[in-house]
């Protein structure tokens, strides 16, 4: 039982520190992702699945480090936070590849109006040709125009469902195009030299803080594993730590330190990120 475990915990620290370098699956959207997606979570029938494992996981994890049943068991719930964490993960994947998509949508959308089409008929125009899943979006643009709302408020209803902020610039764009009769070409092709810029600037600052967090990584996993490692070749030393009542409440502590350490410099990370840093 002690060597499954400590298997799964060294294991569990090569996920940690190379997880994200991994690459099980291709970038393309599965068939079944091509649909119009709100930021509301729909329930999958792989929630069960991810919390049952999660939790075998979490309790063999710390099993390996601790040797206590009642922290192994008080593990268990890790489950729903995998979960959280997965559902989190999958929606920063959603919008990472809606911001790669927005050039390519915003070149086609001018490409058609400089064509001579108007606005309704360029993005119509359009949206056959755009990749997945900001097709699908566009999709759905089209589809509130026809039931009545105008091009500026169905796409800013659109952004408010799925979370896709660059959508703001059309919207933005539609309303002065419908209030001043402007040049709605010049509109996005300013957009997108900004977009471009932005986005040049953001990618070296992605690739400065994923270095960063890869020594974050590192250092979370390493007092994990050096208790586990400890355990494992002297469990004398380490029972006070794990057998005792104070000892348990000192370990609680320092491990709800180190998450919350974690959490705050993720969010700042990925509100920074977020923001074009």
């Amino acid at each position: 039982m002690t060597f499954a475990a400590s298997f799964l915990a060294g294991l569990a620290v090569i996920y940690i520190v190379f997880g994200g370098k991994i690459k099980t699956r291709g970038r393309s959207v599965r068939y079944k992702d091509q649909r119009f997606e709100s930021t509301k979570h729909i329930k999958s029938s792989n929630d069960t699945l991810i919390i049952i494992a999660g939790s075998v996981i979490c309790s063999g994890l710390t099993y390996a480090v601790t040797g206590n049943l009642i922290f192994t068991s008080l593990a268990l719930l890790g489950g729903f936070f995998i979960l959280r964490w997965h559902r989190a993960q999958k929606e920063r994947e959603r919008k990472e590849l809606l911001q790669t998509q927005f050039a390519d949508v915003l070149g086609q959308i001018e490409s058609a109006l400089y064509g001579g089409l108007n606005p309704y008929q360029a993005i119509e125009d359009s949206v056959p040709d755009m990749p997945r899943p900001a097709r699908d979006i566009f999709y759905e643009v089209l589809r509130r125009t026809r039931s009545g709302d105008t091009l500026a408020r169905a796409l800013e209803a659109v952004r408010r469902e799925t979370g896709w902020e660059d959508l703001a610039i059309l919207s933005v764009g539609m309303n002065l195009y419908s209030r001043t009769g402007c040049n709605l070409g010049d509109i996005c092709r300013s957009a997108l030299e900004s977009y471009e810029d932005k986005e040049s600037f953001r990618a070296q600052v992605k690739a400065a803080i994923a270095q960063n967090m890869m020594t974050v990584k590192v250092l979370t996993a390493l007092p994990f594993f050096i208790l586990g490692l400890a355990r494992a070749i002297a469990p004398e030393f380490t029972k006070p730590l794990f057998q005792t009542f104070e000892g348990g409440v000192v370990f609680i502590f320092l491990t709800g330190w180190i998450v919350l350490g974690n959490i705050i410099i993720r969010g700042m990370v990925t509100s920074g990120l977020g923001k074009g840093v």
